[in-house]
């Protein structure tokens, strides 16, 4: 009975994956751009695990990188967040990848 158990909830637990995405925008945005990025996010039904700021004085410009949990039917919800925050002024470009699960 019990392995019937474990079988079961094995195939029922959802498949979830992290996503980097870094955001650069300039230095002088970069608040408000975190600001719409967790608005956007929040919206979407997802929720970063970290935000990360990474400076390039030399461009004054910042690279935002968000780890985002996100699960398997989530994806496309993903992929249209980075197409809107691509679109944003602020924003000089976006990109996203997967993390690879660690061992």
């Amino acid at each position: 009975m019990m392995k019937k158990f474990f079988h079961w909830f094995a195939r029922r637990t959802p498949v979830v994956a992290t996503y980097r995405l870094t955001v650069t925008c300039p230095a002088a945005q970069a608040d408000h751009v975190v600001r719409l990025l967790l608005a956007e996010l929040k919206g979407a039904g997802l929720a970063p695990s970290q935000v990360l700021r990474s400076w390039d004085a030399g461009r004054q410009m910042v690279r935002l990188i968000a780890m985002v949990l996100c699960q398997a039917v989530q994806r496309a919800v993903l992929v249209r967040f980075v197409n809107r925050a691509g679109a944003w002024p602020q924003v000089r470009q976006v990109r996203w990848e997967g993390v690879p699960a660690s061992a």
